[in-house]
């Protein structure tokens, strides 16, 4: 997948021609903390848009490569992780096997899983143990969402950000 291909997957709508309007996000109060989301992903080109479609809408974003420096990024910083950012296929520790080791180092942790695989080809323990599974190539607007979705559990309807 080129970045190219990706960065038009993030801005496009699948259901029509015109660019995808996101919702802006709002604005954050200076003595609230900001939310980090480690994003892991052995394609250096999703990895990139992702970081910066996050980035642009205010995350603190860690990234990595490969499953193991991953981890050893969330090992370090557990507490101030909330949400990771999964791919499934990658070397060395693939998603399911990276999936339990997120749960052991940091049990609170949402889990967006991303696959470019056949939802019917991804091993049963990894579709329940992640809290969202998005195909690749991931539209901006759902993985937003996911994100928004999970930092607004638990409040109020009425200060929860809707798209």
């Amino acid at each position: 997948m080129s970045i190219f291909t990706t960065a038009a997957a993030l801005v496009s709508n699948s259901s029509a021609d015109k660019p995808e309007q996101l919702p802006e996000r709002p604005p954050v109060n200076e003595a609230e903390p900001k939310c980090t989301i480690l994003a892991i992903d052995d394609d250096p080109a999703v990895l990139l848009t992702v970081k910066t479609l996050l980035v642009k809408r205010g995350f603190n974003v860690l990234s990595s490569t490969s499953s193991p420096k991953g981890l050893d990024l969330l090992r370090y910083a557990a507490r101030d992780i909330r949400i990771v950012v999964l791919d499934y296929s990658m070397p060395k520790l693939n998603g399911d096997e990276t999936l339990k080791f997120v749960r052991h180092l940091n049990p609170n942790a949402k889990v967006i899983g991303l696959t470019a695989m056949k939802i019917e080809e991804l091993p049963k323990a990894y579709l329940e143990g992640v809290d969202k599974l998005l195909t690749k190539p991931v539209i901006a607007a759902d993985l937003i969402g996911a994100i928004d979705g999970f930092l607004n559990q638990g409040k109020p309807a009425s200060s929860a950000f809707q798209l």
